[in-house]
């Protein structure tokens, strides 16, 4: 009996571990599922029924994990902005030339928002409802701090060895940069009827990534 008991005592650990894993695949579903959700319906029409199903498990866990449908949204708004940052860390712009950093950065951007639908769609969808959630989000302001900063550093070093003629804010240069990756996804239904152009097509797409890069490098002043 006693053996028996130890045996049961070692292989605890690997029980709890398991239900600690299956723990955080509810809870990640349930997140996906949330996404996908809010951007199609916002806050207001997402439905916790359609999440659940999506998710393949009870409304049960969804209160568990996040207590009630605001705090589901705020962690799904959290996430989308979460994974930009997360992506922009892994690419060294910052250690670049100054002309390259800023032209990779762009050329990052324009993709990012291409390849994760999710995240314009979360922030357009935040936006509609006034942005109160995104208010409540310290680590929204936070997480773009270090990015904001690096940015300044990128720019005072090109101004400062002549590679580029202004100076502007960093904030500014990235409001450019996400203006320019953002509209035609943002408008894309309207501005395919607007000019009769599909922008969706690869040969758009090229085309328009390499003119942000050229209107951020030209409005810098670099070659």
């Amino acid at each position: 009996m006693a053996h028996q008991k130890k045996i049961q005592a070692s292989g605890a650990p690997d029980a709890t571990a398991g239900a600690t894993k299956r723990g955080e695949d509810t809870r990640e579903r349930i997140l996906s599922a949330a996404i996908e959700e809010f951007c199609a319906a916002g806050f207001a029409g997402a439905s916790t029924t359609r999440i659940v199903q999506a998710a393949n498990c009870n409304i049960r866990m969804l209160y568990h994990f996040f207590a009630k449908k605001e705090g589901l949204y705020r962690a799904a708004l959290e996430r989308v902005y979460e994974q930009l940052r997360d992506s922009e860390d892994r690419i060294s712009f910052w250690q670049r030339p100054p002309r390259e950093g800023v032209a990779e950065l762009t050329t990052f951007t324009f993709d990012y928002m291409l390849e994760n639908p999710q995240f314009p769609k979360m922030v357009l969808q935040e936006n509609l409802a006034g942005g109160d959630m995104a208010r409540e989000l310290g680590s929204l302001y936070s997480r773009s701090r270090p990015l904001i900063a690096n940015l300044d550093g990128l720019i005072e070093n090109g101004f400062a060895d002549g590679t580029f003629c202004k100076r502007p804010s960093a904030t500014d240069l990235y409001l450019t940069i996400l203006s320019l990756s953002f509209i035609h996804i943002s408008n894309l239904h309207t501005l395919t009827a607007t000019f009769g152009e599909d922008l969706t097509e690869a040969a758009f797409l090229e085309r328009r990534r390499a003119h942000a890069v050229e209107v951020v490098l030209g409005y810098l002043g670099a070659d």
